[in-house]
């Protein structure tokens, strides 16, 4: 049987569609490799689903698809994803790819890989541009909404739950939402992944019934940009009609939300937060900067006093939640980055300032990296990289403090009043010795893994908060108490 590896980069879209693609490889007879070097030589494709967003993942695209071709030498090397649409020439030029597929159809790869009568036994696929994918230049002349793009029924596919080569899933991810249509200054993925396009509400809560039939317990809501959901029906947003019709209409046990906004995190989203205890408390919050100046440059649609509400109201909610046995709150991960095109030392103290005060649990600290293409690029007042590096370093040391005091304090807390986490859903072991879990609001949980119960939700006894190796992660050290399902 033919042998495959699959590596993706990037953002959870490409999680999912990596997953469609595999699924597609397996009905035809494909099977994939126990690793990403076989030593037997034995793989013969090797695919990698490209991230786009900075110039440095460009770069990291491209090291994969090399390093792939050296240690597989009998393999084909397919390139597909943001890169690939976005600079197909480019990725296709580079270091051992055989051809790249585009995001226009990435829904047709394998198709389009496999129909090639010749494709293991000749070089007819080296350099290869597949599909309909337009160069670079062309692409940067016409809007995203001028190009062809997959049929909905195409790119929401249910995602495969049982798929060979992946452990049983206790969470899945559901795309509902492709494309953007926001055009922020620093950002290219409008032109990888096209214009806001969404999945019917009866579409997705059938594709969540179907999950749950296979033994799902917690879904998280994807997409590229899953705030702007039903904005192209006319209708306003209907991000929060669509979690409602989920919590109404499905068994689902969870339901999580991935990145949203300040301005997409509405009272009707926090109110049903509020109302049904299967709906997460948990928000990452794509905030980028809560400085208005630097919000305003990078063309956010936002400003500071917009940051400021919503974290204070999702704080406000928290407060409710001990009614729930929930502790710590709505935890609230935030996107920063830092060292943007304009950023003064006095910016960058008030960022660091405003941020010290604000409500929030975790920062994701990103300096500044340009994107060929963009506007940012061609904005005034470039911050030096080493001055990025430095101002990401301690903005990532004010988030480990914040991390740390947040476990530290529900430790505390649950040991005085001698209770337990409730509703921690046990999933994969981390290595030998431990298997990780998360609480309803997102708090991680390591437990022996001799006491290990995969796919059930349980109530855990916490004695130790454990800081990593590295030290960018917290976690509880927890004893089971007891299995709740």
């Amino acid at each position: 049987m033919k042998s495959y590896v699959v590596k993706t980069l990037g953002c959870k879209a490409n999680l999912y569609d990596s997953q469609l693609i595999e699924k597609g490889l397996q009905e035809e007879g494909w099977k994939p490799s126990n690793s990403d070097s076989d030593q037997s030589g034995a793989v013969e494709l090797c695919i990698v689903n490209s991230c786009t967003v900075t110039d440095e993942a460009d770069r990291q695209s491209k090291k994969w698809a090399a390093r792939l071709a050296k240690e597989n030498p009998n393999a084909k090397i397919l390139v597909t994803g943001c890169g690939a649409e976005v600079d197909p020439e480019g990725m296709a030029q580079s270091k051992g790819v055989s051809a790249v597929v585009g995001n226009q159809n990435k829904d047709q790869m394998v198709k389009l890989v496999l129909d090639s009568v010749a494709f293991l036994s000749s070089d007819i696929l080296n350099h290869s541009v597949l599909g309909t994918t337009k160069t670079y230049k062309e692409l940067l002349s016409k809007h995203p909404m001028d190009r062809e793009w997959p049929a909905i029924s195409d790119s929401f596919l249910p995602p495969p739950v049982h798929l060979e080569g992946h452990s049983d899933k206790t969470r899945a991810f559901l795309k509902i939402q492709e494309g953007c249509d926001a055009f922020c200054t620093y950002c290219i993925i409008p032109y990888g992944r096209g214009p806001s396009r969404s999945l019917a509400i009866t579409d997705a809560v059938v594709q969540v019934k179907h999950l749950v039939e296979q033994g799902i317990r917690e879904i998280v809501l994807t997409g590229t940009n899953i705030g702007e959901y039903g904005s192209e029906w006319g209708k306003g947003l209907q991000l929060a009609e669509l979690i409602r019709a989920i919590l109404d209409q499905t068994s689902l046990e969870r339901l999580r939300v991935s990145s949203l906004d300040p301005t997409e995190i509405t009272n009707e989203i926090l109110t049903l937060m509020s109302e049904n205890s299967r709906f997460c408390p948990h928000f990452h919050v794509s905030l980028q900067s809560p400085s208005s100046k630097i919000l305003r440059l990078m063309k956010r649609g936002y400003g500071f006093e917009d940051v400021k509400t919503c974290l204070e109201k999702i704080a406000e909610l928290g407060k409710q939640l001990p009614d729930r046995r929930i502790r710590g709150g709505v935890f609230v991960g935030m996107d920063v980055i830092t060292g943007f095109p304009g950023e003064t030392d006095a910016d960058y103290q008030w960022t660091y300032d405003a941020l010290a005060e604000l409500p929030w649990t975790r920062l994701h600290v990103f300096p500044y990296s340009e994107r060929k293409g963009t506007p940012a690029t061609r904005l005034p007042d470039s911050v030096p990289q080493q001055v990025r590096v430095e101002r990401t370093r301690k903005l990532n040391r004010l988030s480990m403090q914040r991390l740390q005091t947040h476990y530290k304090t529900i430790l505390a807390e649950v040991s005085s009043q001698n209770e337990s986490l409730h509703g921690v859903l046990m999933e994969k072991a981390t290595e030998a010795r431990w298997q990780a879990g998360f609480t309803p609001n997102y708090l991680r949980i390591l437990m022996p893994s001799a006491s290990a119960v995969r796919n059930e939700l349980v109530s855990v006894s916490p004695h130790e908060v454990m800081i990593d190796s590295n030290g960018n992660d917290v976690a509880l050290i927890s004893k089971l108490e007891s299995a709740l399902s």
